[in-house]
């Protein structure tokens, strides 16, 4: 049987693709918005068009890892990452047949997403010993973050040495991801089912009385997750350099943007050496308040328009996503997949899942069309609900560091 290590790696792909798809859209959506002629509104729906199937994906995920089995669920999960990629990579020209294609591919990509964002971590926290639980569901965040930075690089590199038309440019960024989803795929020939499978009954219901405070902290984390910001800079980070440095080259949009992967990954990392130290709720807590001043930075400096400093505008950018990645980024999934009682842990998880991906389809859907009508005050918006994240984390949220799956156990 493989090794516990080789087993996380390789269902941690599942990570990989959830990051690389997420990030992949930010090197094309501007493309994609020039090539069908959209408006701010349709524009941010196509963008979203993933987040829209990751809510359904992050449902259907807990029922079918509790009918199929952890394991068949990642494979079809891949399945439906391929489609989508080639679906991309295919997505015909015209302003009205490109868009929809494009879109419904997109959206199918979504249900992967959102279904390897519930079972991944689940199954890892299943396989986990309680003192390793935190750094091995870690893995799967570092995976999503190395995705997601294997997407800026790809972007870039496609750009910079791919020489065809701007539409050629932007379908082969999407169909790229196609390489990673086969790698995925043949990985998960030798990854056996979770051992949880076989004892625990899918029948017991998730919303009774028993599972209110867990329900409760799931929802809470989940929704405070998507109000720092995170996937608004992910998704439209070459925009936001362009508004700290004014119009320009988009290869200089792309190379900051690959610097805002490569931060996120190396603090991705030192979380890891922490979350099973430190504990989740510590994390939290300086995290919510680092990022409440870095966006009060980059609304202060963007506000100033001519007169900004690119310099500290970009400090305020990559200083939030450092403080993202150690701490909210890292305790999310992790604390998601601890407090729940195993009879609903997939249950649980699809419901902290599904409520992660609502709120981030809302917020990357609407943040073009925020930051269109308000300007830096989208980012004061950030800062406000990151104090107000560090207020419950304080008085509220319990510590699961080296527990037993389920507050209640």
């Amino acid at each position: 049987m493989p090794s516990l290590y080789w087993i996380t790696c390789a269902v941690s792909l599942g990570g990989l693709l959830f990051g690389f798809d997420s990030g992949v859209i930010s090197g094309c959506e501007e493309a994609i918005q020039r090539e069908f002629a959209l408006a701010p509104f349709w524009h941010g729906l196509v963008v979203a068009g993933a987040l829209v199937g990751t809510v359904f994906g992050a449902l259907a995920a807990g029922r079918m890892c509790d009918c199929l089995g952890r394991k068949p669920t990642l494979v079809w999960m891949g399945v439906l990452f391929l489609v989508s990629a080639l679906g991309c990579a295919l997505t015909p020209g015209g302003e009205t047949l490109g868009p929809q294609v494009l879109g419904w591919m997109r959206f199918v990509g979504g249900i992967a997403i959102g279904g390897v964002s519930v079972a991944v971590p689940m199954y890892i926290a299943e396989i986990a010993p309680p003192e390793k639980r935190g750094r091995l569901v870690l893995v799967n965040q570092f995976c999503i973050v190395l995705g997601i930075v294997v997407s800026y690089v790809s972007n870039y590199c496609v750009a910079r040495w791919l020489h065809a038309s701007s539409a050629v440019v932007w379908r082969t960024m999407l169909g790229v991801e196609c390489l990673p989803v086969l790698l995925y795929l043949a990985a998960l020939v030798r990854v056996p089912e979770s051992p949880h499978q076989a004892r625990v009954t899918a029948t017991a219901p998730l919303f009774v009385r028993r599972n209110l405070r867990p329900i409760l902290l799931c929802f809470t984390v989940a929704f405070f997750s998507q109000l720092s910001g995170v996937n608004a800079v992910n998704y439209y980070a070459p925009r936001i350099f362009r508004m700290i440095f004014g119009e320009g080259s988009e290869l200089v949009s792309l190379a900051g943007t690959v610097g805002v992967g490569v931060v996120n990954l190396v603090f991705t990392v030192a979380a890891f050496f922490f979350i099973d130290r430190v504990g989740r709720r510590p994390m939290l807590i300086a995290g919510c308040a680092a990022m409440a001043a870095m966006h009060g930075l980059v609304a202060w400096q963007i506000s100033l328009g001519a007169a900004c400093t690119p310099l500290l505008a970009l400090a305020g950018v990559y200083g939030f996503i450092a403080s993202v990645a150690f701490s909210a980024s890292a305790v999310i999934w992790v604390f998601i997949s601890e407090i729940f009682p195993p009879d609903v842990r997939a249950k649980g998880q699809s419901f902290g899942g599904t409520v992660h991906w609502v709120m981030c389809m809302l917020v990357s859907w609407l943040f073009p069309v925020a930051v269109a009508h308000t300007g830096t005050y989208a980012f004061a918006f950030f800062a406000a609900m990151m104090l107000l994240e560090m207020v419950w984390a304080i008085f509220l949220m319990p510590e699961t560091k080296g527990k037993m799956i389920g507050v209640g156990d």
